[in-house]
């Protein structure tokens, strides 16, 4: 497991005398005068070092979710006005009955397919429980198929 190094350098200030008689050992008779020099610091760095284990080299794994949920029109639509289908009246992969869509929220999107074609943003607004179509003054036929699909990501941290 490789190891992390820091150095922490503490700043350390330390008094530097003069070589003036005054602040020598040596005093002699220029002892009544007055030292006029300025008090000097000089400046050490003491080192200390720690050392930290941590995993080698950490990845992030993002990870799509994806639901489809499929309904075949058993009339033709008319969406000269908005149009609501209910999620209990799609299937999903296997073919099971669902209760509502899976929302990822602002973790996922939802894609539209109309017949086989990815329909624009602005043309659809997904809930749990509904799907409203924007009237368009367009027709949609019997048996044409509607997919919606819900894609959400999930990130995950893994050690090698």
């Amino acid at each position: 497991m490789p190891q992390i190094i820091i150095n922490i350098y503490c700043k350390k200030n330390k008094k530097l005398r003069c070589n003036c008689v005054k602040h020598t050992k040596k005093r002699c008779a220029k002892r009544r005068r007055r030292c006029r020099k300025k008090i000097a610091y000089k400046t050490l760095y003491e080192v200390n070092r720690i050392k930290i284990n941590c995993p080698m080299h950490p990845s992030i794994r993002v990870r799509p979710i994806v639901k489809r949920y499929f309904f075949v029109t058993p009339y033709d639509m008319n969406l000269t006005d908005e149009n609501i289908i209910f999620s209990n009246e799609f299937v999903d992969d296997s073919g099971e009955p669902i209760n509502e869509f899976s929302d990822f929220g602002q973790d996922g999107y939802f894609n539209l397919y109309v017949n086989g074609v990815l329909q624009e943003g602005n043309m659809y607004h997904v809930k749990s429980n509904a799907i409203t179509l924007a009237a368009t003054g367009q027709n949609i036929s019997k048996g044409t198929p509607i997919i919606v699909e819900s894609v959400g990501f999930t990130t995950k941290i893994v050690y090698k």
